[in-house]
């Protein structure tokens, strides 16, 4: 259950888009006075100011009566110094007891950040029995749960020290109900996967399986993570969308095909706001919107789907049965003059995060 607690999020905004601007004062008395918290770092010239407004909303709505406030760092130059900002935007974490502050680095969205401070008020590592465990483990998007036996104990101490390294990002809890052996159990309810393992003695093998089990089925490529995806044999369904709901909505649509395909194939989203520029790199016309391509980083071809259906799981499914046949041809690298692709939304602006 969650501690009735007193949260503040304070955000140092830039351009006025709606904030509500606390003061130096105002923000010194909170880091006094609450128990958490967390102040998210933007600069008046950046781009990312109106995005990070959008979500905000968002937050604000999620968190209810909660003290939520912003703060401009151009007008506080010296605080921003103070605590040591030096790129934005920037969300760190303070902690009231032990004088402590930790880094966000997550996605500067609403759905990410609000599960992140939900984590915050939870222990690094929670401890479960066959009362709460069902409703612990539906606590998160990822969550991973020790069954232990008592003579493990520096088994305990690793799963310890690995929550304490991951707490960020998923959910960590202990339970003392071991039979024969002790096993990590991992749920990962965004994607209905759970997986077991008992093969703990190896150094790595905790760590191992907690990115095992972390990865999404079908991931947001960014450009910190678009690299390792790429390493892979596998091709790439590139889904091309301008809003969170709509790439929420492919993933849980392509979840099965994902699954049915995942030994050839990887889904992922890009958010067409973040990275306007790779519309056009992958066969689609600047400002479009739920669009699709499909890539094969071994040999570059790209399939870019123009077809006048709407993507649902049979289209794609059909559209790379076609691929596979030889009866789509891969892009020729040119857009045709005039050309018009379904969803495109010419008037769209974008705003890079």
């Amino acid at each position: 259950m969650r501690p009735r607690r007193t949260l503040l999020l304070v955000v140092a905004a830039g351009l006025s888009f709606g904030w509500n601007h606390a003061t130096e004062s105002g923000f010194r008395k909170a880091l006094r006075s609450n128990d958490y918290t967390l102040a998210a770092f933007i600069f008046p010239t950046q781009d990312a100011s109106k995005t990070l407004e959008n979500q905000w909303a968002s937050i604000q709505e999620a968190e209810g009566d909660r003290n939520v406030a912003s703060l401009d760092c151009a007008e506080v130059p010296k605080l921003c110094e103070e605590l040591d900002v030096a790129s934005y935007p920037a969300i760190r974490l303070f902690r009231h007891q032990g004088d402590t502050m930790e880094r966000y680095r997550g996605p500067r969205k609403a759905r990410p950040i609000i599960a992140y401070l939900r984590r915050a008020l939870r222990p690094t590592m929670s401890t479960v029995d066959s009362k709460n465990i069902t409703l612990f483990r539906s606590i998160d998007d990822v969550v991973f749960v020790a069954h232990l036996l008592p003579r493990d104990t520096n088994l305990h101490d690793r799963f310890e020290a690995l929550a304490g390294q991951y707490h960020d990002r998923s959910s960590f809890a202990v339970a003392s109900d071991a039979q024969d052996q002790s096993e990590i159990t991992c749920y990962n309810n965004l994607d209905e996967v759970q997986m077991s393992t008992a093969e703990l003695s190896a150094v790595e093998s905790l760590e191992n399986f907690v990115r095992l089990c972390s990865a999404p089925l079908i991931p947001e490529l960014t450009r910190r993570n678009e690299l390792q995806y790429l390493s892979s044999s596998k091709s790439l369904v590139r889904y091309f969308a301008s809003s969170d709901k709509e790439r929420d909505h492919f993933a849980r649509e392509m979840r099965p095909l994902a699954k049915k395909y995942h030994e050839y194939l990887l889904f992922a989203t890009i958010d067409t706001n973040e990275y306007p520029e790779t519309l056009a790199v992958f066969g689609h016309q600047p400002g479009s919107t739920r669009v699709l391509s499909v890539q094969n980083p071994s040999n570059g071809h790209i399939f870019p789907y123009s077809g006048a259906k709407q993507i649902s799981p049979e289209v794609v499914e059909a559209f790379l049965v076609d691929i596979t046949n030889g009866k789509v041809t891969s892009w020729s690298g040119q857009l045709p003059h005039g050309w018009k692709e379904e969803g495109a939304d010419e008037g769209m602006k974008h705003e890079e995060l």
